[in-house]
């Protein structure tokens, strides 16, 4: 099968959004399907990873997590062509941005399926980093030409899929009514199956939250959950912020507390994670609201007991068997009780749980997951008459005064020409006119906050 993947962010960036785009390509071509992922570089370029797995790069802006690529025309063309030489069977996108709809534009021209896999909640998305990253790339989102640009595309993918019900309904609350496939994440669960159980006989316990640090990972609830625990509890949290004043409010709460019992141990690389949580006492999660976090599976998948405030994701593997799921409004006191009392179990029973948690995604593993997502593709496929008629948008000539030049026209409309079939050219054309004026906000919009010194800028 020939596959291609598109992903906002570069390799090891974007957090599990980046992540998963990166793995199930590699997963995919491992199985021997010809596989291509789509995705941010330095120059536009084919770059040969493995005999089954290329990655096409385009040109790109930005540092760290942000990557907005210049969709020039010679980008277009040798993305275009790519694709016209390799005729994927199916194209599939983990995100929202530019080169997603990019591709999407294309793979409608060509009648060539195109599903989607939801990592935030579409009714939610601004929720997930940008409302925190930046309050004037909110306020940018929530303009009525942004709001099209996400219309346009979710309204235009064949299928979707979900990682859990949660997401699932989700996508029919934001009116989705094409086909929906639930399928979870999958990992690499062999990186985490020879962890052996943490030793409750040491003396110090070690809590551990991996992730972003934000306001919706919600790790100040953590703070005050450490103020109910003994000294010998110690809590280590991995990752980045979000927004650099989060960390900065972390940091005051716990020297003004005098909590010396409180790592900031900032982003660690992902080979040392298995080593980290072989170290856990319990995976502490306070989110409050995740669509199927990866580390808290990552943990269940080392034999590490998690406790934390239900969420998506706490709601769908955690309970007594492996932890503790409490509800939202429980008190920092209640939660350190509850991992004190797993602290207190015998080694017998403490090694139970983590047996438990082991079995409790099991069946996560990628190769599963490339078997169900397979059996997807090949419905869709089979499925020669996919419905790609929509409702024809108005505006479309107002829309096209907003454009530069009329080079990119020209070259939209020459594709949709050659494209042929009964796809509406306006329609086409319009998809990517959207694509073109969401890149130029983004990009606008990044510039003014590095500027502004509003994005920090690594050296």
């Amino acid at each position: 099968m020939r596959v291609v993947f598109i992903t906002f962010f570069r390799d090891s960036k974007g957090g599990g959004i980046g992540r998963v785009s990166y793995e199930i390509a590699q997963a995919f071509a491992q199985q021997d399907h010809k596989t291509v992922l789509i995705c941010p570089g330095e120059k536009t370029q084919l770059k040969k990873v493995t005999p089954y797995l290329e990655y096409l790069q385009i040109r790109s802006m930005g540092e760290g997590d942000v990557a907005i690529p210049y969709l020039t025309v010679p980008n277009l063309k040798f993305l275009f062509n790519f694709l016209e030489k390799f005729s994927p069977q199916i194209v599939h996108g983990h995100d929202f941005g530019p080169l997603t709809l990019a591709t999407q534009f294309w793979a409608i021209n060509h009648k060539i399926p195109f599903i989607y896999t939801t990592h935030v909640l579409l009714t939610k998305p601004a929720d997930f980093a940008i409302n925190e990253f930046s309050k004037s790339l909110k306020h940018l989102m929530d303009t009525t030409l942004m709001k099209k640009y996400f219309f346009s595309f979710f309204k235009n993918c064949d299928a979707f899929i979900a990682p859990n019900k949660d997401a699932q309904k989700d996508i029919l609350k934001y009116g989705f009514r094409e086909k929906i496939f639930t399928i979870p994440n999958g990992r690499y669960l062999n990186a985490y199956q020879y962890c052996y159980p943490a030793k409750l006989s040491e003396k110090q316990k070690q809590l551990t939250f991996i992730g972003y640090l934000s306001k919706r990972k919600n790790q100040k609830y953590l703070l005050w959950v450490m103020e109910c625990l003994p000294e010998n509890f110690i809590l280590n949290l991995i990752g980045v912020p979000i927004n650099p004043k989060y960390l900065q409010e972390l940091k005051a709460f716990v020297q003004k507390k005098g909590l010396k019992n409180v790592n900031f141990l900032g982003e660690v690389p992902y080979e040392k994670i298995a080593g980290l949580l072989e170290k856990t006492h319990v995976f502490v999660s306070a989110s409050k609201m995740e669509v199927q976090s990866l580390v808290i599976i990552e943990a269940l998948a080392s034999g590490t007991p998690v406790v934390g405030l239900s969420n998506e994701t706490i709601n769908e593997f955690i309970d007594d068997s492996v932890g503790f799921r409490l509800e939202e409004k429980t008190s920092p006191k209640t939660f350190a009780e509850k991992v004190k009392k797993i602290c207190s179990l015998s080694q017998k029973e403490y090694e139970f749980l983590c047996h438990n948690a082991r079995k409790k995604v099991s069946h996560l593993d990628w190769s599963n997951i490339v078997k169900q997502t397979e059996m997807v593709y090949q419905k869709l496929i089979k499925e020669k008459k996919i419905n790609r008629e929509r409702k024809k948008m108005s505006s479309i000539k107002k829309i096209l005064k907003m454009l530069p030049p009329p080079k990119i026209k020209s070259f939209l409309q020459k594709k949709a020409q050659k494209s042929g079939g009964k796809i509406s050219k306006k329609k086409s054309i319009l998809m990517f006119i959207m694509t073109i004026i969401g890149t130029f906000f983004i990009g606008t919009g990044y510039w003014l906050l590095s500027k502004t010194k509003r994005i920090p800028i690594s050296r």
